[in-house]
């Protein structure tokens, strides 16, 4: 451990500032605005698709079998197919599985009704590319743009409408190779525009979407782990939205976010506790590690060879309790995600720039190799 406890002070304020789910200002990415055909393809709004839908599914992976995704933002590759084959590649050279993407809302519906088709267009070859690469994609539904912020606040009525035809045309576009989605990311998360009491709908609307394109499809929620109150957080999820969520995901920063030891997974440690308790209203979910690792963004206080020692640890001692709910209680975890595969900016300043093992022009970090190992033994789970 490094010197970098004297300034979680100075994290915890970075925090709002940094944390953003935005990778990065992308208008100048964004092709034409052509307007796609009829938007008023919402799905049912409040319809309860199959029901079915509690973790024994299809799509689920075996017993006995740990999966490793890998965060990527469409931004690190420039929505660039040249680039996004190259960083497939690397997942799969670390013993990754999947890649955990987002298709933004603010990328595809940039100003309401009016669908970028350069967007679409990407995200349609990313998914194909990445199946034809044996990369499992889970795709995050997330980041309303300005305009539904917008909505949201002055009608929220069509604010709803606007959100289900968002989820259907993520559907319409790829649910024919993507049986994982992310309903929403982080929704208790304190950059999160919408209100506490209405974040269930994120996930029961786009929930029933999914579901009824794809019965067997596996619908996760993420929680920020490292705020207060998250355990509440997800109790309301699972009680209003019980049907539409089979993995509850936590989100983890040890030595970055969380000034605790990089061998502390508490939270990992309450989601085996209440997922496995029939009297906790978390009994019978799946459980998975969302977001973990660690920023390398300060020389000297938390830079790559702190990375590294975070390698080490951290995922040794994760890779234990996985291994001991596994042998020992009836629902373990059977996803982990690797935050992230490459840096938003290895140039760039404040911690959310520098979460990548490998730099922005993909060169790899001191920890690459620890990584790559580190993986490998999770695959005797």
């Amino acid at each position: 451990m490094t010197a970098s406890r004297l300034l979680w002070l100075l994290a915890l304020v970075l925090l709002v500032a940094g944390c953003t789910s935005r990778p990065g200002d992308d208008d100048d990415l964004v092709g034409d605005d052509d307007s796609a055909g009829d938007d008023d393809s919402a799905g049912d709004d409040d319809s309860a698709g199959d029901d079915d839908s509690s973790g024994d599914d299809d799509s689920a992976p075996p017993a006995n079998s740990f999966h490793w995704y890998f965060s990527l933002h469409a931004t690190e590759v420039d929505y660039d197919l040249v680039q996004t084959a190259a960083a497939f590649e690397q997942i799969l050279l670390l013993g990754g599985s999947g890649v955990r993407i987002d298709i933004f809302w603010y990328d595809i519906e940039p100003q309401q009704g009016q669908w970028n088709q350069a967007m679409l267009d990407y995200y349609d070859a990313m998914v194909t590319l990445a199946r034809d690469m044996d990369v499992e994609p889970m795709i995050i539904i997330s980041n309303a743009p300005d305009w539904a912020v917008d909505l949201y606040g002055s009608d929220p009525t069509t604010f709803w409408q606007r959100y289900e035809i968002y989820a259907q045309r993520v559907v319409d576009l790829v649910g024919d190779r993507v049986s994982h989605y992310q309903l929403w990311n982080e929704a208790n998360h304190l950059i999160d525009p919408f209100a506490s009491t209405d974040d269930w709908q994120l996930f029961a609307r786009a929930g029933a979407i999914f579901r009824s394109s794809d019965p067997g499809c596996v619908l996760y929620i993420n929680v920020m782990a490292n705020l207060l109150g998250w355990e509440d957080a997800v109790t309301d999820w699972v009680i209003h939205a019980w049907d539409y969520i089979d993995v509850i995901g936590v989100d983890h920063y040890a030595g970055t976010w969380a000034t605790v030891p990089y061998d502390d997974w508490g939270p990992v440690d309450t989601l085996l506790s209440r997922i496995n308790d029939p009297a906790d209203p978390w009994y019978g979910k799946q459980g998975a590690m969302l977001e973990a690792g660690y920023s390398s963004w300060a020389l000297s206080i938390a830079d790559e060879t702190d990375q590294r020692d975070w390698i080490n640890e951290a995922l040794p001692a994760l890779r234990d309790r996985v291994a001991e709910a596994a042998a020992t209680q009836e629902h373990s975890l059977w996803v982990g995600n690797y935050y992230q595969l490459i840096d938003v900016d290895t140039d760039g300043v404040g911690q959310e720039a520098h979460f990548g093992i490998l730099h922005s022009d993909g060169t790899a970090k001191v920890g690459y190799d620890a990584l790559q190992k580190q993986l490998a033994l999770f695959g005797s789970l």
